[in-house]
């Protein structure tokens, strides 16, 4: 493995994927003491290594990292702390790396979703999550409330499927073109 910039700055992505995934566990946040001095260490990191083009591809990533999960943080589906880290990670390692990452951990999170949803609930799950959707009782009822009640034995954290998708998008790299 090169020690290019690029790989440097994947790798700095893993490990605030790392520490994001720790928080989120132990404390069910990500917070914002990691995710915006990630965000603006990979703007001024891109700038020091590729100039204004790295600036604007840096800034750009981060956005779109950003607008990924912003529209499932409207419902409530995931919490601001996840569509922040999507930021960094896009601010840390560019448009496709970001766009891996979310791909990757799609991949690894839908099925993880359903197999918390399975192991707290049973052959119960799949009807209640259809019917949650179907109904709208998914808007009072969130992930994140979920995860702080006690009587569940199994928690779903996001934060883990996107350390997932980190390391899976810095040893797979997805041809993408632009």
């Amino acid at each position: 493995m090169d020690a290019n910039p690029e790989n440097i700055l994947k790798m700095v992505a893993i490990l605030g994927a790392s520490v994001a995934m720790v928080t989120d566990m132990k404390w069910g946040k990500i917070y914002n003491w990691l995710t915006f001095p990630l965000i603006i260490l990979g703007i001024a990191l891109n700038s020091y290594f590729f100039g204004l083009k790295g600036f604007g591809t840096s800034l750009a990533a981060s956005t779109l990292g950003c607008g990924f999960y912003m529209g499932l943080a409207i419902i409530g589906a995931v919490g601001m702390g996840d569509v922040k880290l999507l930021g960094a990670i896009g601010a840390l390692g560019g448009i496709k790396f970001v766009l891996s990452v979310f791909l990757f951990s799609a991949v690894v999170g839908i099925p993880h979703s359903f197999l918390v949803q399975y192991l707290n609930y049973g052959r119960n799950a799949i009807p209640m999550l259809v019917t949650s959707f179907l109904t709208g009782a998914f808007k009072e009822k969130t992930i994140h409330s979920e995860n702080k009640t006690e009587t569940l034995r199994f928690h779903y954290y996001l934060g883990v499927d996107i350390l997932i998708g980190t390391v899976i998008a810095f040893i797979i790299e997805v041809p993408i073109t632009f």
